[in-house]
């Protein structure tokens, strides 16, 4: 293993996963606070940041491939979000503030798929769990330095100092691109883009294993409000989400080694399955300090997901259309995440907390069977309808 490209990498993800955390805890909170926002105005301004920038996702990593190269889209991505980052500050009021938000993340999604991809660059096979799972242990462990951090700042200085915390971060991450990163070159193919024939394990795959995010997508949003009708005041709710960080951070190197011994496909259906039952703790909580070890199991449920869908991706690509498979992968997961919202406010109008927790539920199973469905990996077909059913497994 290549140990200073992916520790490199590793620093970079301890600067860079701040940004994501804070923005969904803060952000509209800093848009209503600082910037006269109306809350749903706010929250949509959020969603509206994540959701276009994972539809380029191919495309920047089909760029990235062509190109033979990963860090410059590192540096053009933190390079241009810096400025925008800086608009937020001066802008008159919560549209352009929240316009120039969205533009930023839109210029960090650049860097996306070709940062995912620079990990299988530089691990061999046999590794890809254990590099996927170092960038999740230290991408939480910044996050928790981030929640921590921006308390204090804000805590401090107020909600307005938000946003300058956050512009010393991307210049620290912009710098360890710059100066740290290698810039390591990689197979380039001629053909402009993927064939269906290339894309097509990938897709399937993809869909397969991203049905659960809408489940998680709903949840992740709901948490917090969950613990705090619960009785948690802000900063109670603040330690829910550090314990889930803490948690991964971790967990998430030796459940990456053990994807590694056992597959990614055993690793993301074990991982579903603690998520599965973090959502009956949630349930069944009935104070906030239930949610607690929730969080803690829905996120180590997480760290096993997260890495092996990514060295799968990583493995069935080929070697010179990683970073557009990478890409494609985020962009299906990401959209069923970024659904998730939205079914789970349904649900609740009709049923209430029940009912968006039978639908986290729902999706978990139906996506848990459609992967024992095209895989069979945990050995349920062949069991359930005789040796033969496993025969198949793609």
């Amino acid at each position: 293993m290549k140990r200073p490209e992916l520790l490199s990498l590793s620093l970079y993800a301890l600067l860079a996963s701040n940004r994501g955390g804070l923005f969904i805890v803060f952000l509209p909170l800093y848009l209503v606070a600082v910037k006269g926002s109306p809350l749903p105005v706010a929250l949509v301004i959020l969603s509206l940041g994540y959701i276009p920038a994972s539809l380029i996702g191919p495309w920047v990593g089909r760029l990235s491939d062509r190109a033979g190269r990963r860090r410059p889209f590192l540096l053009v991505g933190e390079a241009t979000a810096l400025p925008l980052f800086v608009a937020m500050v001066f802008a008159p009021g919560y549209v352009l503030a929240g316009a120039a938000f969205v533009a930023a993340e839109l210029a960090l999604a650049i860097g996306g798929p070709a940062y995912t991809a620079y990990v299988a660059d530089v691990t061999r096979l046999e590794e890809r769990g254990y590099g996927y799972g170092l960038l999740n242990a230290t991408s939480n462990a910044g996050g928790v330095a981030g929640f921590l951090g921006a308390g204090v700042v804000t805590l401090v200085f107020g909600l307005g100092a938000l946003v300058p915390f956050v512009l010393a971060v991307t210049a620290g991450s912009f710098a360890v691109v710059l100066l740290i990163v290698p810039d390591r070159p990689v197979p380039v193919r001629a053909a402009p883009r993927a064939t269906f024939r290339e894309t097509r394990p990938v897709v399937a795959f993809s869909l397969a294993v991203s049905i659960r995010a809408i489940g998680s997508g709903a949840v992740a949003t709901f948490y917090g409000y969950l613990a705090a009708s619960l009785g948690a005041n802000a900063f109670e709710v603040g330690l829910v989400a550090i314990a889930g960080l803490v948690t991964a951070a971790l967990v998430s190197l030796p459940l990456g080694r053990w994807i590694d011994r056992r597959g990614e496909i055993r690793g993301i259906w074990y991982g579903t399955l603690l998520t599965l039952g973090s959502y009956g703790l949630f349930l069944t909580a009935t104070s906030w300090t239930e949610t607690v070890p929730a969080q803690a199991a829905r996120n180590g449920g997480l760290s096993l997901v997260g890495p092996g869908m990514q060295a799968w991706v990583a493995r069935a690509a080929p070697p010179d259309r990683r970073a557009e498979c990478l890409g494609l992968f985020s962009f299906i997961n990401s959209t069923l995440w970024s659904v998730g919202p939205l079914v789970g406010a349904v649900a609740i109008s009709l049923a209430g907390t029940l009912g968006l927790f039978a639908m986290a539920i729902g999706t978990t199973v139906v996506s848990l069977a459609v992967m024992e469905v095209l895989y069979g990996e945990m050995g349920l077909r062949a069991r359930l309808l005789g040796p033969r059913a496993g025969a198949g497994a793609v």
